[in-house]
């Protein structure tokens, strides 16, 4: 079993602060930044955020490396888990909780004279979600993952999906059905509006071993 990133090739993960300044080859924070915008994966990611602890940029990161036929073990998911849970509960977490108490008045202070300070928090909370794709991309060089490019990808990336939600505790019959079918239907349905995908696979280098045809 090879790590990840052979699979889908290495990309450069410089910072950037917004998607008109995204470097072409920096494809994983540009899957992320569009993904997000499709129709219905921000409430979803929200959603699943808020009731049950998901880490947005780890099922972001679920829904990638499924779209390119990677699937990813509850091993590899619970060590990418804790890898970036420091971060996120340093970091991440006080920020947002800052941004959404701002939406409420804050002793004399109303939330549209804090306008312009919410636009500030988020361009922050921004930036160090930004820096933990970077680590996410990072550990990929590392993370084992197994090689699923002939099965179905819908399968692939539901199934690392549901086993990032197991990782967290979440049983499968409290999951919002509707969630995980928009993030899974809007990550792969690029692949079957292109006739030809660009993957970044390198087929006559990497050994890809056994065709896992299970998701």
């Amino acid at each position: 079993m090879k790590h990840v990133l052979a699979y889908i090739g290495r990309h450069r993960h410089s910072m950037a602060m917004s998607q008109d300044s995204l470097p072409e080859n920096d494809t994983f924070r540009q899957f992320c930044l569009t993904l997000y915008e499709a129709e219905g994966v921000e409430e979803a990611c929200l959603d699943l955020q808020d009731r049950f602890d998901l880490d947005v940029t780890l099922i972001l990161m679920c829904c990638w490396v499924g779209q390119h036929g990677v699937r990813l073990s509850p091993e590899s998911l619970a060590q990418a888990e804790q890898s970036i849970k420091p971060w996120r509960e340093t970091a991440i977490d006080p920020i947002r909780a800052l941004r959404r108490r701002l939406k409420e008045a804050v002793g004399p202070i109303d939330p549209e004279r804090a306008a312009s300070v919410r636009d500030l928090i988020k361009q922050a909370e921004l930036a160090a979600e930004f820096v933990q794709m970077d680590h996410l991309l990072l550990l990929l060089e590392h993370l084992p993952g197994r090689d699923a490019r002939m099965a179905e990808r819908a399968g692939i990336v539901r199934g690392n999906l549901l086993r990032y939600t197991a990782i967290k505790g979440v049983e499968t019959d409290r999951l919002p059905r509707t969630a995980l079918e928009a993030l899974v239907a809007q990550t792969v349905r690029p692949l079957y509006q292109d006739e030809e995908i660009d993957d970044g696979i390198d087929t006559e280098t990497i050994d890809t071993g056994p065709k896992d045809s299970k998701s």
